[in-house]
């Protein structure tokens, strides 16, 4: 049991719950000071427990120790003792002690980061029954940022980094929290949708799966960015069970895509058999001693490696969840029955060629001519050509492709105006340095701009509009502008989760763009959004 000493240094008593800055604050001054203890006391109104959490560094352990106490002198018990240079989680711990306690005079808006005096940008706690998952919590101190919608166009209410806030970490603070509205989370190469009510999560989506197993598939994401919009609803409910219920199941399939990445597998490299003499009754053998997995899927996926084939050829074959393909390929990477390389095991036979010569120069001129000369966007009427040629495309290859319709104006005093043609041609420069060879960058209409993006669905388009956004803000388009005091509306529309028309695609994002220019949210989807009542 923890036992008080004559190194203890006690801190001012706090009148409510501690907040992120606060235990950040003991645990700097308890590393300045190893071998002392910083105790950090708080007691609620009309209540006579005083909860005292105390911090200590020594200069052999690199992690400080934690205690958290409830009374003091004989009256005192001592809750638990832990080990963690992470505040996010002490901060989780504690309140998952004393949660029960709010009402006694605390704001628990406040907590939540939506107090006018108090914007921690922390919500929530880990049950008792998730402690399991401190292994997954990040080391950093940096946590979400809330902010109130201050105009049109204005960014979430909640962001941040999944380096800086793990997913289980974020799911559990916004139920914690009782939040409603929708999480967003986008990774480099897909995105997930989260619906909450009162902090349920009562649908979820992530790279084309729903319920459970989205969530299953989100978990194993460890970088990317989230965005949280209040009040953003669904009449979809894909998920029945408890957050916490759900993120325990998940730790098996996270541990076994760690593992995975930690011996090198990409979805990209090349599947080889490691023997390629192997018996079936040998390969039975084998895989007796990995985790339980069905013998006869992970037989047919053995079958299916030939050295010529990735991750996304065999899913692309043979659709899969990651629940159901990581726990074959980790058995087949832990029995020693499979290997990995960067090019297949076919010869290329076009190394004996010599390539054609390109006239760069006839290519170039060409592209000049469909190009305004004074923002090198395309012309409206060249973009219109691209789109319909791109339409015939899609419909001979069945190939999916999205439009970006949006607007960009400058915040003066209240007042929006449009850019002038040297910030047009900033935004140019930007977007060519992000978008790929096959994207087209163009003016729309009269003031608007669009972008078409062949051979991408919605998702995908929804997290590269999101790069567009961050990239336009990240520094004024001009000498001295202000990069927030642009403004930006983004509608997206695509072929063929929307329509099967040119015409009414360019009608979709249109009014998904005005959607977006009169909501707090910045990018806005024409499949959101719901047909008006006749």
């Amino acid at each position: 049991m923890y036992r008080p000493s004559d190194k203890l240094v006690k801190l001012p008593r706090l009148a409510s719950l501690p907040t992120i800055d606060d235990i950040t604050n003991v645990l700097g001054q308890s590393r300045e000071m190893p071998g002392k203890q910083f105790e950090l006391p708080w007691q609620f109104q009309n209540s006579s427990d005083v909860y005292r959490l105390i911090a200590t560094c020594t200069q052999n352990v690199s992690e400080p120790t934690w205690n958290l106490m409830i009374g003091e002198g004989r009256d005192e018990i001592e809750v638990w003792t832990y080990q963690t240079g992470d505040v996010a989680l002490v901060l989780n711990l504690v309140l998952s002690e004393s949660t029960e306690n709010m009402s006694y005079g605390t704001d628990s808006q406040s907590l939540f980061g939506q107090s006018e005096t108090r914007n921690t940008g922390l919500s929530g706690s880990y049950s008792t029954s998730l402690l399991g998952l401190q292994s997954l919590t990040s080391t950093s101190q940096k946590v979400p940022v809330f902010k109130q919608d201050e105009r049109v166009g204005a960014q979430a209410s909640m962001e941040g980094s999944l380096d800086d806030w793990p997913i289980p970490t974020l799911l559990q603070s916004i139920n914690m929290g009782k939040r409603n509205g929708k999480l967003m989370v986008i990774s480099d190469q897909s995105m997930a949708e989260l619906f909450f009510v009162s902090g349920d999560l009562v649908h979820a989506t992530a790279l084309n799966q729903q319920g459970e197993l989205a969530i299953m598939e989100l978990v194993t994401w460890e970088t990317g960015k989230f965005y949280f919009y209040n009040d953003e609803a669904t009449e979809q409910n894909t998920v029945k069970r408890r957050i916490d219920a759900i993120l325990m199941e998940s730790i098996t399939l996270l541990d076994q895509t760690k593992y995975l990445m930690g011996q090198g597998f990409k979805m990209e490299a090349y599947l080889h058999r490691a023997n390629a003499g192997l018996s079936e009754q040998q390969f039975e053998e084998a895989v007796k001693k990995g985790a339980p997995c069905d013998t006869n899927l992970q037989k047919q996926f053995y079958l299916r490696l030939d050295g010529n084939t990735t991750m996304f050829d065999i899913l692309r074959e043979r659709p899969m969840t990651k629940k159901e393909w990581v726990p074959i390929l980790f058995n087949m990477f832990q029995c020693g029955l499979v290997k990995t390389s960067e090019s297949p095991l076919k010869p290329d036979k076009t190394k004996h060629l010599t390539s054609t010569h390109l006239d760069r120069n006839a290519i170039n001129s060409v592209m000049a001519s469909l190009l305004r000369a004074d923002t090198c966007l395309f012309s409206f009427s060249s973009f219109q050509y691209f789109l319909e040629k791109e339409f015939y495309r899609a419909q001979y290859a069945n190939l999916p492709f999205t439009v970006i319709v949006f607007d960009l104006w400058t915040n003066r005093g209240g007042q929006l105006e449009p850019l002038n043609v040297t910030q047009v041609a900033e935004v140019g420069l930007r977007l060519a340095n992000i978008m790929r060879p096959i994207d087209i960058a163009a003016h729309f209409e009269t003031l608007s701009y669009a972008i078409l993006l062949p051979n991408t669905e919605i998702p995908s388009a929804v997290i590269f509009c999101h790069r567009v956004f961050e990239l336009l803000r990240s520094k004024g388009l001009s000498a001295g502008m202000d990069p927030s005091s642009l403004v930006c509306a983004f509608g997206i529309a695509g072929v063929p989760e929307d329509c099967k028309d040119i015409g009414l695609l360019l009608s979709a994002a249109k009014v998904a763009r005005k959607v977006a220019a009169t909501s707090a949210m910045p990018i806005v989807c024409f499949k959101d959004l719901k047909a008006p009542s006749e």
